[in-house]
């Protein structure tokens, strides 16, 4: 398992910086991770977090003309985003010789907003196109939205998808995005990880120069809360879709990764659902041959995550009703002996190791660790913290899996065959 190491300062304006100095290969990673997602936007006006990520490849001074894209290219290097529930983190990767680069191009998102009434026209339209794609035209695309609708109360900001309403997202407009920035893009609500060949010198002073004259928010962020009635049990629905066959996704409600690890939950998911061994291959797809595929995984929220599993039926004659109970029957019948443990321990290790191989895994992983629990070390004993799970933690959340009392449930089925049930 890969060490960290690590060296935090934190600016006068409140930017947390961590450097992960790593002179295997003359590579760098810079990564600005902000804290902000989908759980804070509102009714109404959903589906802003994930638009924000687009804008800011937008956010230049007027007639600069500048593409982040093209500036990475020509460099050797590349860049991405992503957005998620709780914070959304962009990424640069470059060669190590060019990475005063990537902090330009970062410190540039977090300046000052500069977006045009046509940047904001051009990635509306640009998302609600993603949207359409991966959601509405994209086979059995509508569980997620319905998951997120039938797992947690409408007060729950929780309850709608990261990409939100295609309506929403079409109706943004300039003060909304201005407002947006305002109150999450600065300083004290940011971690900045550099990784890779970098003297930590060398990254902090860096840090100094391109960063230190942002100038923090002036008033602190009033956050969306999350109460426990928020959760629903026991829920149900049926989604008619384009599909040749049906499909069912079955989740558990579990703490949210600010009060709980979650180390059970994913050793629990990777016995259920990882690799053909699993329970859920085993029974469903091995033995019963009624799904073509299975799997299980665990959706990290702050406040309050899913474990869900799900199953893909093999024929047109296997509906969703089949595969449902055939998941709480194979959850039902097994009991958990000391080799699936250590079996899906291991595949933890061997995934957290190759995680960690890459400069890029490496920013990412300490940025999350450092935004919400302040600890950028916290890598360096995930592995030993595995360990330390118990067979009964991780048997208690699989007997959750199998009660459909503590569950919900999303069936895709084809129009036709609900049509004609």
């Amino acid at each position: 398992m890969p060490h960290i190491t690590t060296h935090d300062v934190t600016l006068s304006n409140g930017l947390r910086v961590i450097v992960c100095p790593d002179n295997g290969a003359p590579v760098v990673n810079v990564t600005v991770m902000y804290k902000v997602g989908s759980h804070d936007e509102h009714r109404g006006k959903t589906g802003l977090a994930h638009l924000f990520e687009h804008l800011m490849f937008d956010n230049a001074e007027p007639g600069s003309d500048k593409q982040y894209d093209l500036y990475c290219t020509k460099a050797g290097g590349s860049n991405n985003a992503y957005t998620t529930f709780d914070y959304t983190c962009y990424h640069i990767d470059l060669p190590a010789h060019q990475v005063e680069l990537g902090y330009w191009l970062e410190a540039e998102r977090m300046r000052g907003f500069r977006i045009t009434e046509h940047a904001l026209q051009t990635q509306r339209s640009v998302v609600v196109e993603e949207i359409n794609q991966n959601v509405f035209n994209q086979p059995y695309g509508t569980w997620r939205k319905a998951l997120q609708a039938v797992a947690y109360d409408e007060r729950s900001s929780y309850s709608w998808d990261v990409y939100g309403s295609a309506d929403d997202v079409s109706g943004v407009s300039m003060d909304d995005a201005r407002g947006f920035f305002e109150r999450f893009y600065h300083p004290s609500n940011a971690v900045l990880c550099v990784s890779g060949d970098v003297s930590v010198d060398r990254a902090i002073d860096l840090a100094n120069k391109h960063f230190g004259s942002i100038a923090d928010a002036k008033q602190p962020i009033e956050r969306t809360t999350f109460d426990d009635s928020f959760r629903r049990n026991g829920t149900h629905t049926v989604v008619e879709d384009n599909v040749p066959m049906s499909a069912v996704f079955v989740s558990i409600h579990l703490p949210g990764f600010l009060h709980n690890e979650l180390l059970d939950a994913d050793l629990a998911s990777t016995i259920l659902g990882v690799g053909r061994s699993s329970v859920l291959y085993k029974e469903l797809v091995s033995e019963k041959r009624i799904a073509s595929g299975v799997g299980a995984y665990v959706d990290r929220r702050a406040h309050s995550t899913l474990l869900t599993m799900y199953a893909y039926a093999s024929d047109e004659t296997t509906q969703a009703e089949t595969l449902a109970q055939a998941i709480e029957s194979a959850i039902r019948g097994f009991v958990l002996g000391d080799s699936q443990l250590e079996t899906a321990m291991n595949r933890m290790r061997t995934g957290h190791a190759a995680e960690l191989q890459r400069v890029s895994g490496v920013a990412d992983t300490v940025a999350h660790s450092t935004l919400f629990w302040n600890d950028p070390v916290y890598a360096n004993t995930v592995l030993e913290r595995y360990s330390s799970v118990t067979k009964q933690a991780v048997a208690d959340i699989l007997s959750r899996c199998g009660d459909p009392t503590q569950t919900v449930r999303v069936d895709v089925v084809p129009k036709e065959l609900s049509h004609s049930s």
